[in-house]
């Protein structure tokens, strides 16, 4: 009140002077020219507009609250820009499931944190994963992942009428935890699970009971079970299960026909690893277009009679000695994968020929075979992989389109493959003697070098990379690979992989300077080397070659070189193609952490593995 009485009386001050100038210089008026005119009339503006004085506190108080308003504004503005930039709540529901498939359980969880709409999608996300391994080790990781299957299956399972998969991973098992587990596994089969899989690593023979309750589920569509037992089951009824996998199950085969003889759907049914199985007899099942037997201990036959059938795959265990193996009457079979080290001869012969519309064959150190003949209109696609005594293969198909190789020896004294577009040739622990170079130029003949076809030869530390096939020396070291391919896209899709399995003390890359591939190479690897901390692999043990690179230098040459580090009769600046004079060589000088070459020998040690599962 008292600043409004003292500003009122200023402003009545201000405006009697005002008056009283008026009445003082209205008889000088007239006399004065335009320009003082002018300054008189601005000074009787200013004096009759005159403001009072305000104090300092509240100037300073207006200025604060003008700045929090233009703040909030600009938040404001920013809220609306974010709103409308927020293109992850837009995506379709379908979607979004998607992605939530794809995430661990506790990623998944987190996601609910997004939006309003992540959580309400989440709360009615179909599938349930839940992995031991996602907690740490010991009692406390236990007991947090018992409480976080707990929580999540009250939080989520209640309102739900069914659910689409319902997956459990234990890696050690104990009573208390299997009671557990049967009330879990109970609880998806009362909600009408579609897709159940049950994962128990076996650890000093526990093996985890599995429920009857399971083996009676009528919207089960899917079932696998790992470590588990299956004694003295005859009460089975899944009439909609269309795919079964069973590894490292003890079963028998009493309950392997129960599952026969209740499923008649099953289109997918494998076997790996299992016991107490002697023999396997399946002819009934006539959707049945899919079967594999891995490993599985005491198999001593196999008989098979399905006219539908379209892919079958065996890998036999050594210690069981031959397994007998008959297909008859299977003759659309299109893909056949062998492992098997007692096939002879004759029995491979008198299996191919059954099967007129092959498209594929995969034969494995099947180390009995030493002649094969394969003719075939069919054949796409042909693998032998560390067959040890083959030493003639003749190859009649004229619409083969990829071909691979791994042995010690250039075996194939005739091939028809005029229509190859991609090959792969491994040699191990050879050297690359003149006679067996000589084969392999016969064999790189045989390819259309119109189609455009690029080379990729890798031999102890170095990788070449041709961007057209071309004649060239070889290696004189023991180990060497050649990859021959018609896409760059196929190309460009392996360079990854390409680095991580062999971290390469010099890549080169031969083409023409304007070359899309060697762009597309000089940006991977300058990306690479720029990222100093990789984000890229944060979910995986096995990181990529991002993470090991420490450095990387670059050098460009024109045609020959001499280089002391690398073997000169396979340097891919030494050529004695006038292509030369039209491309270049790009050298990739790579410098890793100490920690790559162990990785190198881990991934060796797992690619001679059989990987048993295929997806």
């Amino acid at each position: 009140m008292l600043w409004n009485r003292v500003s009122k009386e200023k402003l009545l001050k201000g405006n009697r002077s005002a008056r009283k100038l008026k009445r003082h210089t209205k008889s000088r008026e007239l006399t004065i020219d335009t320009k003082q005119k002018r300054y008189i009339s601005t000074r009787r503006l200013l004096a009759t507009d005159r403001k009072p004085k305000r104090k300092f506190s509240h100037i300073v108080k207006n200025r604060t609250r003008s700045k929090k308003k233009r703040k909030i504004g600009e938040v404001m503005g920013m809220d609306r820009a974010v709103d409308t930039m927020d293109r992850i709540s837009e995506l379709p529901e379908h979607v979004i499931h998607h992605i939530l498939s794809l995430l661990r359980s506790k990623d998944a969880a987190r996601s609910s944190v997004l939006s309003k709409k992540w959580r309400s999608i989440r709360d009615s996300f179909l599938t349930f994963d839940f992995d031991r391994k996602s907690f740490q080790a010991g009692d406390e990781g236990k007991e947090k992942f018992i409480n976080f299957v707990e929580n999540s299956l009250a939080a989520r399972l209640e309102p739900l009428y069914s659910i689409q998969k319902f997956r459990l991973c234990i890696t050690s098992l104990d009573t208390r935890l299997a009671s557990r587990m049967n009330r879990w596994v109970s609880a998806a089969i009362n909600k009408n699970v579609r897709e159940l899989e049950i994962h128990v690593e076996v650890k000093k023979k526990r093996r985890y009971i599995l429920q009857p309750i399971v083996l009676v589920a009528k919207t089960m569509t899917s079932l696998k079970l790992y470590g588990c037992r299956l004694d003295n089951y005859f009460d089975i009824k899944l009439p909609n299960l269309k795919e079964l996998s069973i590894k490292n199950v003890h079963v028998d085969e009493d309950v392997i026909k129960c599952f026969i003889n209740s499923c008649p759907l099953i289109e997918d049914l494998r076997f790996v690893f299992c016991k107490g199985m002697r023999s396997l007899q399946i002819s009934n099942l006539l959707k049945l277009n899919r079967i594999e037997v891995h490993e599985c201990h005491g198999l001593k036959c196999i008989e098979i009679k399905l006219p539908n059938l379209q892919s079958f795959w065996f890998h036999g265990k050594r210690s069981n000695g031959q397994c007998k193996i008959n297909l008859e009457g299977c003759d659309d079979l299109k893909m056949l994968t062998l492992k098997d080290t007692y096939m002879t001869d004759e029995l491979f012969q008198a299996q191919v020929s059954r099967f007129p519309v092959l498209e594929k064959l995969v034969l494995k150190e099947c180390n009995n075979l030493k002649r094969i003949t394969i003719l075939s209109g069919k054949l796409k696609g042909l693998v032998l992989l560390r067959c040890q005594r083959l030493a003639e293969a003749i190859i009649d198909a004229p619409n083969l389109l990829s071909f691979e190789y791994t042995g010690g020896q250039m075996p194939f004294s005739s091939m028809n493959i005029s229509a190859l577009n991609e090959a792969k040739l491994c040699f191990e622990s050879m050297r690359c003697k003149p006679q067996i170079a000589q084969e392999i130029q016969k064999f790189l003949a045989k390819f259309d070098r119109s189609k455009g076809l690029k080379l990729v030869v890798c031999a102890d530390k170095n990788v070449a990379i041709y961007e057209e096939l071309r004649e060239l020396q070889f290696p004189s070291t023991s180990d060497f690979k050649l990859e021959i391919t018609k896409s760059s896209l196929v190309l460009k899709e392996h360079f990854d992989s390409l680095l991580r399995m062999s971290f390469p003390t010099k890549l080169f890359v031969v083409s023409s300077p304007s070359s899309e591939l060697l762009k597309f190479i000089q940006e991977k690897i300058m990306v690479g080397r720029e990222a100093r901390f990789p984000n890229c692999c944060s979910y995986y043990i096995r990181k990529c070659w991002r993470h090991y690179l420490k450095d990387v230098e670059t050098e460009v040459i024109q045609g020959g070189v001499e280089d002391e580090d690398v073997d000169i009769a396979w340097n891919p600046c030494v050529t004695s193609s006038s292509a030369t004079l039209h491309h270049q060589t790009t050298v990739f000088k790579f410098e890793w952490t100490s920690t790559a070459h162990s990785c190198i020998i881990c991934d060796i040690t797992k690619s001679q593995t059989i990987l048993p599962l295929s997806t």
